[in-house]
């Protein structure tokens, strides 16, 4: 039986995997940042160019110049061109003003509804006259159809009279024998009084007629009169909206016209401050001169070219300054005061600096990023989940503008922490970060190991060693190395 056993222990030790373990550890942690950064200036200063003109000559990106130095300079004959072709351009402006002056002014014009008013005037007055013509033609046909009335009346009356003296003339003479007298001395009564009466009634009938005649055309003409001074306030009134329409539309022309001549005397406006611009630059001899020390840090033109609105030249002062990108792993760790080796090239010793600025987020794009290392760990590539930057202080005569540099953060955690273990211990799968734990157990072979996952949190890490929270006991074999690749639930055998 022994046997057996001895060479079931002996098989077991060529397939086990033998596990390197150790014990969780209590203390802190050493932070160490690598990696590259540029020297470049604390501040800018952004001088926008006059555009229009032609850059006969300009400093290299790089140069450093002392306040008043020339850093640009324009092309003079294109300036003097410039110039004239501004000079051109005003003064076809200020026609343009004059004429837009002329074209706003509505023209001369008399008023229709003057007129109108006049015939107003003029038709009250002719209805006027119609209507005491028409009143005296209506008085006199009352005054003349009564008093015709009258005569035809009396004239009856009169006929009357005569025939009845008449009759009884005829009948005196039939009382005497006569009666064929009497009735012919009857019939010339009665026909002298038809005669009569008929003749009375034709005179009434023709001065009524008459005087109807005169009425009729008195009344006609106040109808007439009437109607034309009817026609003449609506006349009146059609010249008035006329008068409104035009005038308004005159306001319109004025309107139009003022705001032709503003926006040419804008043009005209922003003309006149150009030329200025322009022989301000040809009094300053074409030259545009640095306006404190600095650095010529960016230009948007090259000899030959034209500016336009975006064209600039942007100077760097203030003095010099390191910058230096951070993932977002190190921009926990690092803080304002740390302190910084800066390696410069060509420089033998190291430079021992203390930061003193550290951005988040908004200056975290960097072109040429740090490289973090921790003890022999990985890198960080510029551009690679870069989080932020920071800043360190540099004298002008320590380092040239724009070169690259090497630093090194080193220090220890601020706390102590009760777990820590090394990286090689701390795991990861789909189901989270963990670590094996060698545990004993009991089996027919005597005893075995086995690995026994438990699940981690890491706090925080550096190069070698992780922080973390787990339900570890001090005395629990942690596995950090492996002659095979395990699993949870493998058999394992320690190393000896």
């Amino acid at each position: 039986m022994a046997v057996c056993t001895a060479v079931s222990r002996a098989a077991a030790s060529m397939v086990v995997p033998t596990v390197t373990t150790g014990r969780v550890q209590e203390g802190k942690l050493n932070i160490l940042i690598r990696g590259n950064g540029t020297v470049e200036t604390r501040s800018e200063h952004l001088l926008a160019l006059q555009r229009g003109l032609r850059v006969e000559k300009v400093q290299p990106t790089g140069s450093a110049v002392k306040q008043g130095d020339v850093i640009l300079q324009y092309d003079k004959a294109y300036l003097q061109e410039s110039i004239e072709k501004k000079q051109a351009e005003i003064t076809k402006l200020e026609l343009a003003v004059g004429q837009a002056q002329l074209t706003g002014e509505p023209p001369a014009r008399v008023e229709a509804s003057e007129g109108a008013a006049r015939d107003v005037q003029l038709a009250e007055e002719n209805y006027s006259k119609a209507w005491e013509s028409y009143s005296s033609a209506e008085r006199a046909w009352n005054e003349g159809t009564a008093q015709q009335q009258q005569i035809l009346d009396a004239e009856i009356q009169a006929a009357e009279t005569e025939k009845e003296a008449a009759m009884q003339q005829a009948q005196q003479m039939e009382s005497e024998g006569k009666p064929e007298e009497a009735e012919k001395l009857r019939q010339q009564a009665e026909a002298a009084a038809v005669e009569r009466k008929t003749q009375a009634q034709a005179v009434y009938d023709g001065a009524v007629q008459e005087l109807e005649a005169q009425k009729t055309q008195a009344e006609t003409e106040l109808q007439n009169q009437e109607s034309a001074r009817t026609q003449s306030y609506n006349a009146y009134q059609s010249a008035q909206e006329q008068d409104a329409a035009a005038a308004e539309n005159d306001q319109k022309t004025a309107e139009a016209g003022s705001y032709s001549v503003q926006s040419a005397q804008v043009d005209l406006d922003l003309a006149r401050k150009e030329l200025e611009k322009l022989v301000q630059v040809q009094n300053e001899n074409g030259e545009v001169k640095a306006p404190v020390d600095g650095v010529l840090k960016k230009s948007s033109m090259t000899a030959g070219n034209v500016t336009d609105d975006t064209s600039f030249l942007m100077l760097g002062c203030g003095g010099y300054r390191i910058k230096g990108a951070l993932t977002a792993e190190d921009l926990s760790k690092i803080e304002q005061g740390d302190e910084v080796s800066v390696t410069v090239p060509g420089k033998g010793k190291a430079l021992k600096k203390n930061v003193e600025e550290v951005r988040f987020g908004a200056d975290a794009s960097f072109g040429t990023a740090g490289e973090k290392s921790a003890q022999g760990g990985g890198s960080a590539s510029g551009g690679q989940n870069m989080a932020g930057v920071f800043y360190v202080p540099l004298e002008e005569n320590e380092a040239m503008y724009g070169s690259e540099v090497s630093y090194e953060i080193s220090r220890q955690t601020e706390s102590a922490y009760q777990q820590i273990l090394p990286l090689s211990a701390v795991r990861k799968d789909s189901d989270g970060t963990f670590c094996l734990v060698a545990e004993q157990e009991e089996t027919i072979l005597g005893n075995e190991y086995k690995a026994k996952r438990v699940p981690v949190t890491v706090l925080e890490k550096d190069g070698s060693s992780a922080a973390v929270n787990a339900a570890l006991d001090p005395d629990d074999k942690v596995i950090i190395g492996s002659s095979k690749e395990i699993a949870p639930g493998d058999k394992v055998r320690l190393e000896e």
